[in-house]
């Protein structure tokens, strides 16, 4: 329903307010952050999915920090939490196994990319 707040779990409101502060000073500042944050993610996401392929989970991990810090950044929390366990399963590290092997990590990891890149499909 317009007007009513988003969940706190969604949006870190605090944060987003001071991106829309910095457009006092920069006009359409914070519109153009987050149109940026959309494109960016959009490529990196077709990354990730190479990465996947070629079971490339380096490359996996360094793509979920770098879209870890960029949610983080315009305050998108669950982007952020999704992102940062594609980043720790590209490390090898599970929720419940920290030294999940390379072969358990890649499927682990396929599970929740899966999810971002199918939920923003649908977006």
């Amino acid at each position: 329903m317009p007007g009513e707040p988003l969940p706190a779990d969604v949006v870190d409101m605090a944060t987003f307010e001071e991106l829309l502060e910095m457009d006092e000073d920069d006009p359409g500042f914070s519109q153009s952050l987050v149109e940026n944050f959309f494109e960016q993610t959009e490529d990196v996401l077709k990354e990730m999915q190479r990465s996947l392929a070629l079971r490339n989970l380096d490359a996996l991990s360094r793509q979920g920090h770098f879209l870890k810090g960029s949610a983080a950044a315009i305050g998108i929390i669950e982007l952020r939490k999704a992102f940062e366990r594609i980043q720790y399963l590209g490390q090898g590290k599970g929720a419940s196994d920290p030294h999940v092997s390379c072969e358990s990590a890649a499927t682990c990891a396929t599970k929740p990319t899966a999810k971002v890149i199918g939920d923003w499909i649908r977006s």
